[in-house]
């Protein structure tokens, strides 16, 4: 869990009167935090590359999000 999710582990557990989440997978949670940020970047950037080389160029690019 990372952020929020972890805090409200954390507060669900206390409130149903159980222990603590486990902490020992926290290290690999960052590091699939970060690998996934770094490729979810990488796919983006890649994907506004092929974006404007299908629009001539020309950055100025509309996008629709359904």
């Amino acid at each position: 869990m990372h952020g929020k999710g972890a805090e409200s582990a954390r507060m669900f557990c206390g409130i149903m009167n159980l222990p603590p989440p486990p902490t020992k997978f926290s290290k690999y949670n960052k590091i699939l935090l970060q690998a996934t940020r770094e490729t979810c970047e990488d796919s983006m950037a890649e994907a506004v590359r092929e974006a404007v080389d299908e629009n001539d160029g020309k950055k100025d690019i509309a996008v629709a999000v359904d």
